[in-house]
């Protein structure tokens, strides 16, 4: 019994004195789950939310060089479109016209070459190889500009010049999860941010006796309208008014149907699942359904493209009509203009947003490996005191253990 006894008390002490010796040689109080439930649990929630929050400052600096990128491209776009007015300005004062508008051509020729760089930077890509304008679409630039010839001035035809640039990408966003379900979008579309004045698509279909025969739905800007059966034209004008969009619907004529921009983008639509609102409304294609220039060849459609603004200006110049010149040309410009500089407006909110997001998760972070140290380290002389006293104890249990079994075998063969 003494003999059980004393290996017992040899091999709990045996025990401690590994366990403290294995916490002083790796730092850390718990190896196991099994040694403190309570505190294992606790590190592995600290141990996912640093790397969480690792993960979030990954994301945020994505975010961050994405969104200077696009700012940059943006001021770019934005000293163009300067050095454009500043030269519809010189187009439309009389004094520069030259022998047989040879002052005028020039201008042109400018503005041409500034037209071509500005769907450049419509089509610049980060470092991934995506495009920076083109919502989700990768398989192709966003803008793609459509050449023919044209007539100058004293009849002269000017061939292979931009006369239309059409957008291709799409309106999806590129999200960035910057904390627990938030996410920031870092990108623009470019059917928003290179567009020049306001917009308006009026139906040539008569739609003063139309009632939805099922529930239906469409997409108007990416927002989803719904439409029940029975619903007549006035009540989806009502729905489209009612919705948080920049696009208002009215009735031309008491008879069309008509959606007209609050801001200057180009007006994104899509029936849904089978609907056929739109297409009932004379709005968009029955052939070719899907956005984007997508509506109905009799539709009646206005609004300019920065593009556009910027190829009838070249236009208008060959042309030499000064008068439109210096009325509708400059004031389109004057528009697209305060349109990029809405975005870029937009684009330094984000990036303001970024930086307080970088603020909070470096904050958490250091904050979580804190806790994380607290939990799962030691106090390193507590630890070597505990370890010394295990040690001490050991040697006393070692030498009272040898004098209480002291008879051997042999002290009782004497």
């Amino acid at each position: 019994m003494k003999n059980n006894q004393l290996i017992r008390n040899t091999m709990r002490h045996q025990q401690e004195f590994d366990k403290v010796q294995n916490q002083l040689a790796t730092g850390r109080r718990i190896r196991r789950p099994a040694d403190d439930p309570s505190a294992a649990t606790n590190q592995m929630y600290f141990r996912t939310r640093v790397k969480e929050l690792d993960q979030f400052d990954n994301n945020l600096m994505h975010a961050k060089n994405r969104l200077n990128l696009v700012d940059g491209q943006l001021q770019s776009a934005g000293d163009i479109l300067q050095r454009v007015r500043v030269l519809a300005v010189q187009g439309a004062n009389g004094t520069y016209q030259g022998e047989r508008g040879e002052d005028l051509k020039a201008i042109a020729t400018e503005i041409d070459q500034h037209l071509r760089q500005l769907i450049e930077i419509g089509n610049q890509r980060d470092a991934t190889g995506r495009y920076l304008f083109a919502g989700h679409s990768l398989e192709r630039p966003p803008f793609e500009a459509v050449q023919a010839n044209i007539r100058g001035m004293n009849g002269v035809e000017l061939e292979n010049q931009i006369v239309s640039v059409k957008y291709q990408g799409d309106i999806g966003k590129q999200l960035r999860e910057v904390d627990r379900n938030q996410y920031l979008d870092v990108n623009l579309a470019g059917n928003e941010v290179f567009w020049g004045t306001n917009m308006t698509v009026t139906g040539a279909v008569d739609a003063s006796g139309y009632r939805a025969t099922t529930d239906q739905a469409f997409r108007i800007d990416g927002t989803e309208i719904r439409v029940a059966a029975g619903d007549t034209a006035d009540d989806i004008i009502d729905k489209i008014n009612s919705a948080n969009l920049e696009v208002k619907a009215t009735k031309i004529g008491q008879d069309n149907l008509s959606l007209h921009s609050t801001s200057p983008h180009q007006i994104w639509l899509e029936d849904l699942d089978g609907s056929t609102v739109l297409q009932d409304m004379g709005l968009i294609n029955t052939d070719k359904s899907e956005p984007p220039n997508n509506f109905a060849d009799a539709a009646r459609i206005s609004g300019l493209s920065l593009f556009d603004a910027v190829a009838k200006l070249r236009d208008d110049l060959l042309a030499g009509d000064q008068l439109e010149i210096g009325g509708r040309d400059i004031a389109n410009l004057d528009e697209a203009m305060g349109n990029l500089l809405r975005h870029r407006a937009d684009v330094g909110a984000r990036q303001n947003r970024v930086t307080e997001h970088e603020k909070r998760v470096s904050w958490d972070k250091t904050h979580m490996q804190e806790l994380l140290a607290k939990s799962e380290g030691i106090d390193i002389p507590e630890t070597i005191i505990n370890l010394k006293w295990l040690e001490t104890v050991n040697t006393y249990a070692m030498n009272v253990g040898a004098r209480i079994i002291k008879p051997q075998l042999m002290d009782f063969l004497r």
